[in-house]
């Protein structure tokens, strides 16, 4: 029988785990299988940069013989394209790094493999993250196993592909302002971008100030709380993770979440004027689940500056003092929208920055002052349900029927204040649309309940379950 498929659909990381220890598979027959289903989907999905045919193998044979209980023992993982991997080259996505060989691995990888994962490869991304959709100047597009004439979203676009085919249950990925939710969302999976610091994210040079997180991609609760158990906790590399305990997220799944007389604010919308119609229907039908278990919604409608100004300021003047702006022939070999960007932030004064360094602890003390007043928010994670592969950060954007602005500013502005106040959030399956996409309604938590936040995913998960049906573009 395939390690990877059963009659139920694709299987979870905590099930190849359990085979490998119970003998009834093992690691290289599991990793083969899985390199083999990427091999399938890489000229439709395009979810890879990289492929570790060689080193996977490698890797999975020497676990063979491996007697130990280790919770990932033999699980394909794939690691997004921006995080450093000894041996296997770090593309960011862009041409000018195409053969980028680096001297260091990150923390997460190194915590992954050490818990017995077999890395298959790395995932693709817009240049240098810096996009909400799925194309690259290296790689072209990726696109959405549910339609592949739809974006998966960016920039985890390939991990969110990935797992949704299929092609590995596991996916480490980034979040600097939508990165691992909005696609995960498009793509019908989980994830998180995690409270700050719980997974060391030590490659920012600005380990003080930094808004980007690590984050996870997976099919099933389970799994999210398996690989977040493995990759969190305090690294000395990295000061905001410094007193951050590991977290043991699949133990207290098994306790059942009492809501009790939770409160949760239910914000469809936040700095935006308008949400389909569809979308709001399928998230405010998922919170019904809530609302069966004791607790109360209530819908918050009321003014909220929206971070994208001071997101941007923020992400701008990162990207012009870590790669400086290119002369003109390196620049037609990049994204002119991240050109531009690199651009902008050059030219952002002191003061500006300062601005926004300010208006970042304003938006963190406000969301504390959420949190006087509820146990939790929920959001919708787009104000739409889908867009084009082919689509562009500056077309504009539809809902319900009228233009409403650009789509890069429109098309997810629920996510980027949890990066700038490091609050825990997850997308979470909402449902399937008419057209047969998903839709993710984002679950936001006080600082480090990450694993409450996962067990609040798991009552949606136990009453309307998703892992169990199977995009048309993963291998059958």
């Amino acid at each position: 029988m395939p390690a990877l498929r059963d009659d139920n659909g694709i299987r979870s990381a905590l099930d190849i785990a359990r085979m490998v220890r119970d003998g009834t598979a093992t690691p290289s027959a599991i990793t083969a299988e899985c390199l083999a289903r990427i091999d399938a989907t890489q000229a439709t999905l395009n979810a890879y940069v990289t492929v570790c045919h060689a080193e996977a193998m490698r890797d999975a044979k020497a676990l063979n013989a491996a007697a130990t209980s280790q919770p990932l023992l033999g699980v394909p993982v794939s690691v997004k394209d921006n995080i450093e991997t000894v041996g296997v080259r770090t593309t960011f996505g862009s041409k000018t790094r195409a053969a980028n060989m680096p001297a260091t691995e990150g923390v997460a990888v190194k915590r992954l493999r050490a818990a017995g994962a077999v890395m298959v490869g790395k995932t693709t991304l817009p240049e240098f993250a810096s996009s909400l959709l799925g194309e690259s100047p290296l790689t072209g597009s990726t696109r959405n196993p549910w339609n592949l004439a739809l974006s998966p979203g960016g920039s985890s676009s390939g991990a969110a592909a990935a797992v949704a085919a299929g092609l590995g249950p596991i996916a480490l990925t980034t979040d600097a302002g939508a990165s691992t939710r909005l696609p995960a969302a498009l793509c019908g999976v989980l994830g998180i971008k995690p409270s700050m610091g719980l997974i060391p994210y030590e490659l920012f040079p600005d380990g003080f100030g930094n808004f980007i997180h690590m984050g996870l991609m997976t099919r099933t609760v389970g799994d999210m709380a398996a690989a977040l158990d493995v990759v969190s906790g305090a690294d000395a590399s990295d000061p905001l993770s410094i007193g951050v305990a590991p977290t043991r997220a699949l133990a207290k799944l098994a306790e059942p979440l009492a809501l009790g007389k939770s409160r949760i604010a239910w914000r469809p919308l936040l700095g935006n004027a308008a949400l389909d119609d569809e979308v709001r229907a399928l998230c405010e039908r998922t919170l019904e689940v809530f609302k069966d278990r004791g607790a109360t919604v209530d819908t918050v409608i009321e003014p909220f500056e929206g971070a994208g100004p001071t997101w941007r300021v923020l992400q701008q003047v990162n990207w012009a003092g870590r790669f400086a702006v290119p002369d003109e022939a390196t620049a037609a070999m990049m994204d002119p929208g991240f050109v531009a960007g690199i651009r902008a932030g050059a030219a952002i004064s002191g003061n500006e920055l300062n601005a926004a360094i300010y208006k970042r602890t304003s938006y963190f003390r406000m969301v504390q002052t959420w949190f006087q007043s509820f146990d939790w928010l929920a959001t919708p994670v787009t104000t739409v349900s889908s867009v084009a592969a082919d689509a562009k950060g500056d077309a504009p954007l539809t809902i319900n029927g009228q233009p409403v602005g650009e789509l890069r500013a429109v098309l997810a502005p629920y996510l980027n204040v949890f990066n700038l106040t490091g609050h825990p959030a997850i997308s979470v399956p909402a449902g399937f649309t008419k057209a047969g996409v998903p839709v993710g309604i984002q679950l936001v938590g006080r600082l480090y309940a990450d694993t409450d936040l996962l067990r609040m995913a798991k009552l949606i998960e136990d009453i309307q379950p998703w892992a169990s049906r199977i995009p048309a573009a993963a291998p059958h």
